[in-house]
Order: C-alpha cells, then sequence, then structure tokens
C-alpha cells in the first residue's frame, strides 16, 4: 500500500511550505494540483506535495547521517546524474593529501621515539655519574606525587576535543578556560602537599622541589588545545618535532646544571622544561587566542568522555600498584624489583612503537570513513606486528646473555619475566589498536571496563601466587592479558567495523617467521657464548627473520613496500 503524502488538518487538503536546503536557500513549493489535475487524474506529483509530518523525523536522520559521512568528501558529477565521491572510489590512506600528511607524521613520530630512546639510555649513566644515588632517592620522592596528579591534569580532554571543528568557539574557549583552571588548582594542591611530604620525610629540600615540579601541570595543561588543534589538522609531524626539541634541550640543560653541581635540581629543571618548551613550540604553531566564553553544557560530552579516559588511567595505575604490594608481600623485594624493571621494560619498548599506530588511527578515525578506517586498521596492526614481533621475540631468546652483559649477574632472576612478558606484551598492544577508533567513535567505556578487567584479573592472579607459585603466577597473569587482548579484538566489533580474524590473518607470516628467527638464533647461540657472538646471532636472527618473510609473505611485503613509497615521493595529490 502507498504510503501518504498528503499534508494540512485534513485529507486531500495541500498548503505551500518553504524547505531550507543544505545551503541555506529557501524555496517556497506550493501546490500546483490545478495546473495537472487534467493530466494525472487528480493526483498531485511528488514535488509538489510533502511527505506526512510522521515521516519527516526519519527523513531528518537520513539527512543527518549523509551529512556526518559525506561533508568533506569532495563530489563531482559523473554526467549520467549521480554524484560519485572520490573517498569511495580511493579508499587507501595513500590516496588522499591528508592521509599522506598523516603517513609523514606517523613515520616522524616514530623516528622522534627512537630518538628520545636513545637520549635517555645514554642520559642515564652520565646523570647517575654526575649526580650520585643521595641526589637520585631525593629526586626519586618528589616525582611521584606531580606524576600521579599528571594523569588528572588534562582531564582526557586533549584526545575529545579534536573530534570538534576548529570553528566552534565556544567549546575551545571552554576548553582553555577549564584547562587552566585545572593545571593551576593541581599545582597549587601538589605544592601544598608537597610541604606536608617534606616534613614528614625530614628533608628541607622536598618542598621546593616539589613546588618547581608541579609547574610542569601548568605547561602540560597548555599544550592540551594546541595539541588538539594539530591533531584535528592531521599534522602530527610537528607535534613529534616539538617533542623532540623539548627533548634534546632538556638533556643540555639537565646535564649543563649536573655539571656545575647543581644536583637533583638538575633533574626536576629538565622536567619543568621538555613541558614548558613543548608548550611553547605547540602554542607557537597551532595557538588561536581564546573568547571570554564559557559554558559548561558545551563542553560536558568531553568531560564525560575525557573522564572515561581519566577512570582507566587510574584504574590502570591502582591496579598495578595493587599487584606490586601484593608480590612484595608474598614474593619479597628482590623478586619485585626484577618484576618491576622486567614490566617496565617490555611496556617501554612495545608502546613507544605502538603510541605511533594509535595516533594515526585516532586522527584518520576522526574524519574518515568507517570502511576505510577497517582497511587501515588492518593494515597498520600487521605493520606493528612485523616490527614489533621479530625485535621482542629474539629480544627474549637473549634475554640471559643480554641481562649478565649488561647488568650482571645480580639481575639473573630478570631474564625469566622478560621471555615471557616481552612476547606477551608485543601482542597485546596489536590488540589493543581498536581503542584509539573507539575514542574517536564515542565508546572509550568498552576500553574502560576492558582495563579493569585486566588489572582486577592480574590482582587476582598474584593473589593465587600463595598457592600456586612464582610460576603460576606468571603465566596467570598470562591467561588474564590473553582474556583481554579477545575482548579487545571481539567486544568493540559492533563498534568499529575491525573483524579480528582478517587483522590476526595478517599476522600470521610476522608470528611464524619470528619463532624461525628464535630457532635459528637459540641453534646459534649454543656454540661461543661471548658478547661479540651474542650480537653476531641476533644479527643473524633478524636476517633469518627477513628471509622467511620473503618467502612466505613476499606478495604482502612488495605491496607494503610500494605503499610506503608512493605517501613518501607523492608531491601533488588530487
Amino acid at each position: 500500500m502507498p504510503l501518504p503524502l498528503l499534508t494540512g488538518n485534513s485529507p486531500g487538503k495541500l498548503t505551500p511550505f518553504r524547505w531550507k536546503g543544505r545551503y541555506g536557500c529557501q524555496t517556497t513549493c506550493a501546490p500546483n494540483w490545478a495546473k495537472y489535475e487534467g493530466q494525472r487524474d487528480g493526483r498531485p506529483s511528488a514535488r509538489d506535495i510533502r511527505p506526512a509530518n510522521k515521516y519527516l523525523p526519519v527523513l531528518r536522520s537520513m539527512a543527518i547521517e549523509r551529512e556526518r559521512r559525506f561533508s568533506n568528501a569532495e563530489k563531482y558529477d559523473t554526467g549520467r546524474g549521480k554524484s560519485i565521491l572520490k573517498s569511495e572510489k580511493n579508499p587507501a590512506l595513500e590516496d588522499s593529501a591528508g592521509g599522506r600528511k598523516v603517513a609523514i607524521g606517523a613515520i616522524a613520530s616514530g623516528a622522534v621515539n627512537i630518538i628520545k630512546v636513545a637520549i635517555q639510555l645514554l642520559l642515564l649513566p652520565v646523570m647517575a655519574r654526575l649526580l650520585g644515588p643521595d641526589e637520585f632517592g631525593l629526586y626519586a620522592l618528589a616525582l611521584p606525587t606531580v606524576s600521579l596528579v599528571g594523569l588528572l591534569a588534562d582531564g582526557g580532554l586533549g584526545a575529545t576535543l579534536a573530534r570538534e571543528q576548529e570553528s566552534s568557539s565556544l567549546i575551545w574557549s571552554s576548553a582553555f578556560w577549564a584547562l587552566l583552571l585545572m593545571g593551576t588548582t593541581l599545582a597549587i594542591g601538589s605544592t601544598l602537599f608537597g610541604s606536608l611530604l617534606g616534613y614528614l620525610a625530614q628533608q628541607p629540600r622536598l618542598p621546593a622541589m616539589i613546588a618547581l615540579l608541579s609547574l610542569s601541570l601548568v605547561f602540560l595543561t597548555l599544550s592540551v588545545v594546541p595539541g588538539a588543534r594539530l591533531t584535528r589538522r592531521k599534522n602530527l609531524a610537528l607535534g613529534a618535532g616539538a617533542d623532540l626539541a623539548s627533548t634534546v634541550i632538556g638533556a643540555v640543560i639537565a646535564v649543563t646544571m649536573a655539571w656545575y653541581g647543581a644536583g637533583a635540581w638538575s633533574l626536576a629543571v629538565q622536567y619543568v622544561a621538555t613541558y614548558a618548551i613543548r608548550a611553547v613550540l605547540l602554542n607557537l604553531a597551532a595557538f588561536h587566542f581564546p573568547s571570554a566564553e564559557f559554558s559548561f553544557t558545551a563542553l560536558r560530552p568531553h568531560l564525560v568522555s575525557g573522564g572515561i579516559m581519566i577512570a582507566t588511567r587510574m584504574s590502570e595505575y591502582a591496579g598495578r600498584i595493587t599487584e606490586n604490594f601484593l608480590l612484595d608481600r608474598i614474593f619479597g623485594t628482590a623478586l619485585l624489583g626484577n618484576y618491576t624493571f622486567a614490566n617496565q621494560v617490555s611496556k617501554f619498548a612495545t608502546d613507544s612503537a605502538a603510541n605511533v599506530v594509535w595516533a594515526a588511527l585516532y586522527v584518520q578515525a576522526l574524519t574518515g570513513e568507517r570502511s576505510q578506517i577497517v582497511i587501515l586498521h588492518r593494515k597498520l596492526c600487521r605493520l606493528l606486528g612485523v616490527t614489533l614481533f621479530p625485535a621482542m621475540f629474539l629480544a627474549a631468546a637473549a634475554a640471559p646473555e643480554l641481562i649478565d652483559l649488561l647488568l650482571g649477574p645480580k639481575w639473573v632472576d630478570l631474564a625469566f619475566f622478560l621471555q615471557v612478558l616481552l612476547p606477551l606484551y608485543s601482542f597485546s598492544v596489536v590488540c589493543s589498536q581498536s581503542a584509539p577508533i573507539l575514542l574517536a567513535y564515542g565508546r572509550f567505556d568498552i576500553q574502560f571496563w576492558s582495563i579493569v578487567g585486566l588489572s582486577l584479573g592480574r590482582v587476582l592472579a598474584v593473589f593465587l601466587g600463595l598457592w600456586i607459585g612464582l610460576a603460576g603466577t606468571v603465566y596467570a597473569i598470562v591467561a588474564v592479558t590473553i582474556v583481554f587482548c579477545v575482548a579487545m579484538l571481539v567486544i568493540p566489533v559492533k563498534t568499529t567495523g575491525c573483524k579480528p580474524l582478517p587483522m590476526l590473518a595478517g599476522l600470521v607470516s610476522p608470528f611464524i617467521s619470528s619463532v624461525v628467527a628464535v630457532g635459528a638464533f637459540l641453534l646459534l647461540i649454543k656454540e661461543y657464548p661471548s658478547a661479540t657472538w651474542t650480537f653476531t646471532c641476533l644479527g643473524v636472527g633478524f636476517f633469518v627473520y627477513m628471509v622467511c618473510m620473503a618467502l612466505i609473505d613476499r606478495k604482502n611485503l612488495i605491496e607494503d613496500w610500494s605503499t610506503i613509497r608512493r605517501i613518501l615521493s607523492r608531491r601533488s595529490l588530487a
């Protein structure tokens, strides 16, 4: 039965109406029944009347969805009455100017991460020799207070603000004032707490040092809004450049001050200078003077999403604290030191690579088509596996030799933890790459509950160590982490559209090649156990990995290399 298309208060009554088009133009459409009455048996055309009121909400929702999906797409007419979207025709990342900008920014971020790691590795022994354990201990006493408060400083707005159009002045201005107030308040609170902590610890220099470190909270909040603007513009390279410059200048300041006998103050000034320089550079790149307006209502959706991110950080932090406390009580302080060191090394090594992919996915998911994001997610997860699996697997295999060479026999128990956690975390960060897409789509609550479950599961696994011992505890943590990985692969599918099997299929070749490389390393390392031979065997292991990948996954490797070359070499994009 055809749907009624009549309007008015009585059957058959037609009234004029005004239709507001997409670009603001209005057209008055009056009924034209009499003109065509004799030609069409008294039936009005669809152009002469509007749908009944009960169907208007459906049409409005369809128009809003089309506007949301295609407002940024560039259209052209085929000449046959059909409008085709260029984004539908060219879904690949390298086929758009924005995609090329994101790709170059991601490459720059990865290079910056490598340089930052190298600087930290070089700086640590230099500062340790210049300062000594007493000054390091004072700094270690002051830093945790500011680091914990720093988890709350940005309110989670750094990521959620990037969803808003830069023309939304009310939202961006409200965010600026709210962040400035939050940073100032937290800095004052940390300073007051530092006075109490200095009195309890009987360290007269501690309150002033915490007060200095608290300034970093203000600089952190001042960098949130310009950082979000750069993310919105898909300009990750400028953010990476600001990180690199602040790290290098901060390291130079620390070494110079330590050389002239500043002691722990050199580390505190380095910490604050790093945040200050980064804030200055980001504001130079993307500063927009805020207007004198504030609306809590406009900011409320971002505060809710940001609150979920803060809750995720705090739940993970609380879980780690509880986990370490139980490990200390059950297995002793020495074993806790080995476990904590292995946990930090594994997490830092994997997150350094995963954060680059995380940022690229989030930026693209803000404005890209869902079908494109699904493809991009699968490709970037595969790229992450190709990069991480051989490095983490071979590092785990060589852990006993590397620990004996670099740390000495006192850290012999560290090898077992590294051999388990390095491969585990490399798989975990790949499975967690649905999180940036969830954040862009406003469903970060899935990530929050997954992290809560992971934290509770790890605490339970450590508590069971009273009965299952150390090895059982570590394997229980492995089981809990695998359950978390499965949850992050399966639960977000309905929201993101990223199915787990196609993504996992892309990881099969890197996994097999990494296992073969580990086998080759273990066969060779038994011959001549020495430092030179260890690094030689690692080189052979990486060579075996590349050969194995070329044999079993040559087609995908050629495609990946061609994609990278197109991204880097293209100067003008349609």
